[in-house]
């Protein structure tokens, strides 16, 4: 899996929109920690996300 084409929709600027719920987003935060802790493809970038996710929730 291809880290930089994974990132590419991430970085993409432009406006933010609530798209799912707290609980979503914390279920989402959670699944890729499980992706991280499992390591292989993508798992670098499963866990920025995840850390970026949990910081916003924690912000919100």
């Amino acid at each position: 899996m291809d880290e930089v084409r994974l990132w590419a929709p991430i970085e993409e600027s432009g406006e933010r929109e609530p798209l799912i719920t707290r609980g979503e987003a914390r279920a989402a935060v959670a699944l890729l920690q499980m992706l991280s802790v499992r390591g292989g493809p993508g798992a670098d970038v499963a866990t920025e996300l995840a850390t970026t996710l949990a910081r916003r929730l924690s912000v919100g």
